[in-house]
């Protein structure tokens, strides 16, 4: 699974957590303990700052664009907070 999350991470280089889960059809939660493990590996990070989902560009807004607070839910999982791939691209010869 660690694998196949950065097969969809790295070509785009950053999501956020919610779609990324979305892309695997889970929630926010059940992706965040592998999320953790590829951040131990030094395989991704997380971005400072947090996405409010009003424009295109990360902000430090607290709130999501719902107007809920962003990291504020039970579970602990942010779903809006960003994960960086950081492994590179594969490139075809």
């Amino acid at each position: 699974m660690l694998d196949q999350i950065m097969e969809v991470l790295t070509p785009r280089r950053m999501m956020t957590v919610g779609n990324l889960a979305l892309q695997f059809e889970m929630e926010p939660a059940e992706l965040h303990p592998r999320l953790e493990q590829l951040d131990a590996e030094g395989r991704i990070r997380y971005a400072l700052s947090k996405c409010d989902g009003v424009c295109s560009t990360c902000s430090t807004c607290s709130t999501t664009s719902s107007g809920i607070m962003a990291g504020n839910d039970e579970s602990g999982v942010d779903p809006t907070a960003i994960v960086i791939s950081l492994e590179l691209r594969k490139t075809d010869d």
